[in-house]
């Protein structure tokens, strides 16, 4: 058993709720649940829906509804302006467009770049955002129908963008949620949790986002041709500096198309046990998803903790819970 860590974290009162799966290319082959987590519980993904809407993303590129190198003001007038007429849904998906990580009060389409294009890297919410509504425009149909045929039907995940109402009943509230503006809890708030929001609205349960982290570890089987995945894998704009400002002391400063690849250097929310090829993302409501190529295995770790206070890279934390993981797998 790999995953026994994560009892402690519920045992010390680091999350109230955790769950997590060790997850290989033919599934999830071991489960574990602690505290108030069981295998129905929908716990707010929180940035880890970004990987599940880059992968819509390339199926409509796939479908040739976009073209990641052509101008996203094709299919968004208002970034045909000076300042944005050459950011791409390559540079939005790979954090390189030049928006800021966050601008709350102004609407996506309203943000302005404060770097050029392909320059630097600066894990941007905004630009998610407005990747969201480029997939809208582009293929005609709205976000969450989009996302659900692309990505949740054919992977059969337990997931919601935004979350009905109905389900309430079994979504967990995050502990120091954070704010998304004045009076309105992330991840808890009924007005946050109706949001359409490419940049963090997914809900989902333990098994919906191992069905995920299988299609990672398959190559992007059955959603994707090999070598469009190989493009998801690889650094986009290698070389460049920069990473998540909000974390600064985290060394992250390479990205393929919607996740994070491990590279080298340290720190790392990884820890050190994971191949440089390594894809992963964390989300702030205390979510993590990795796949490691080399090793052939993969971890979905959920909890429902919000990640400001850095609770989950404690000693005893996600890099630790990494390295069993890792260390777990066959030869």
């Amino acid at each position: 058993m790999s995953l026994e860590l994560i009892d402690t974290w519920a045992d010390d009162g680091r999350a109230d709720a955790v769950a997590a799966a060790v997850v290989r290319p033919d599934g999830a082959s071991e489960r574990r649940f602690a505290g108030a987590a069981d295998e129905r519980s929908l716990f707010a993904l929180a940035s880890v829906s970004k990987p599940v809407v880059a992968i819509a993303a390339l199926v409509a590129a796939e479908e040739g509804a976009i073209d990641l190198d052509r101008p996203v003001s094709e299919h968004l007038p208002a970034y045909a302006d000076a300042a944005r007429a050459g950011i791409t849904a390559r540079h939005l998906l790979s954090h390189a467009s030049g928006l800021p990580e966050s601008e709350r009060g102004t609407p996506p389409l309203e943000v302005m770049p404060v770097r050029e294009p392909g320059v630097r890297r600066v894990y941007s919410n905004e630009g998610f955002h407005v990747l969201g509504l480029l997939l809208a425009e582009a293929t005609g149909i709205e976000l969450p129908r989009y996302l659900r045929e692309a990505v949740i039907q054919p992977l059969r995940m337990d997931a919601f963008m935004p979350l009905p109402e109905e389900e309430y009943g079994r979504t967990l509230e995050v502990r120091d949620p954070g704010l998304s503006a004045p009076g309105i809890a992330l991840f808890n708030d009924e007005r946050w949790r109706r949001r359409i929001n490419a940049a963090g609205g997914v809900f989902a349960t333990l098994d919906g986002v191992a069905r995920f982290a299988q299609m990672l570890l398959a190559r992007g089987a059955p959603l994707l041709a090999e070598e469009t995945f190989d493009e998801f894998a690889d650094v986009q704009f290698p070389g460049i500096p920069g990473g998540l400002e909000s974390f600064s002391k985290l060394h992250c400063p390479d990205w393929g198309l919607g996740m994070n690849v491990r590279g080298h250097g340290s720190p790392h929310w990884l820890g050190d046990a994971v191949a440089a090829s390594t894809l992963s993302h964390f989300g702030a409501s205390g979510t993590l998803v990795f796949a490691d190529p080399h090793s052939g295995v993969g971890l979905v770790c959920l909890a429902n903790r919000g990640t400001y206070s850095g609770w989950m890279l404690q000693p005893g934390g996600w890099p630790e819970l990494c390295a069993a993981v890792v260390a777990g797998a066959p030869a």
